[in-house]
């Protein structure tokens, strides 16, 4: 008798162990945070002859830091290139993002952003993308380590060429079409597995015709997985994609 008791006790712990198992296998004790607002990035007409000269194109990336509240709290700037950093820099200030969790509860954490500017002419990929800057040692201190990307494309769209901007000069500024007053923007967030592999796409800003193309580069970018505690998981990148039309023939500005 005292066997068979014995027997029930070790198989009812068992079960017990196993349920535990398969409930906490199936939970996800780290969930990214989500982007739920952005805006434009947008350098006006007027920035584009500055940055033709410095010959601004590529992927800038950044690190958003989003604080227990989902405020962004820093921008830090992981890949730079002069001229648009602090375009995109000035944009992302304004996204809004929910709360990163673990175990449940909100944790402070990071949000990548790749913020690609095409050339002014042909473009040429990949993207030649600078050297990663130094993290601040509170980010080489945090569990969360956001997902890296490692190899970016321009898409494939049609930009205007400079035949069909008409000339403008400085007088004339409030008459230049709606089309050229800015660059416009696509934006993508990126949900990746816990092996950096995109597995869906979602569109934060819709801009024609540039959106579709963006969404097919995206099957060409490479991301290094996030990682909590050391451990590779799932995580979110935002992709913004901005359209750069050349400047008008023959401005002033």
């Amino acid at each position: 008798m005292g066997t068979f008791l014995l027997a029930m006790m070790v198989l009812a712990s068992t079960q017990v162990l196993t349920a535990q198992t398969e409930t906490s296998s199936t939970e996800a004790p780290f969930q990214a945070a989500e982007t739920l607002s952005v805006t434009d990035i947008l350098p006006q007409v007027f920035d584009i002859i500055p940055q033709a000269k410095c010959g601004g194109n590529g992927t800038v990336v950044l690190d958003a830091l989003i604080s227990e509240t989902g405020d962004v709290q820093k921008i830090e700037v992981r890949r730079d290139i002069a001229c648009l950093t602090q375009k995109a820099v000035q944009a992302v200030e304004k996204w809004k993002f929910s709360l990163a969790t673990f175990a449940g509860k909100a944790i402070a954490s990071r949000v990548p952003v790749a913020a690609t500017f095409p050339p002014q002419g042909p473009s040429v990929n990949p993207i030649l993308l600078p050297a990663l800057k130094p993290q601040s040692e509170e980010a080489i201190q945090a569990a969360f380590q956001p997902a890296e990307v490692t190899r970016a494309v321009f898409p494939n769209y049609y930009a205007p060429t400079q035949t069909t901007i008409p000339v403008v000069s400085k007088e004339d500024r409030a008459t230049i079409p709606k089309y050229i007053e800015h660059w416009d923007t696509a934006v993508l967030e990126i949900t990746l597995s816990a092996k950096g592999e995109a597995e869906e796409i979602k569109v934060l800003i819709d801009c024609l015709p540039l959106t579709e193309p963006a969404k097919d580069a995206v099957g060409d970018w490479r991301f290094m997985p996030a990682t909590f505690n050391g451990n590779p998981v799932p995580s979110k990148i935002v992709l913004a994609f901005v359209s750069t039309p050349p400047p008008p023939m023959g401005s002033s500005f």
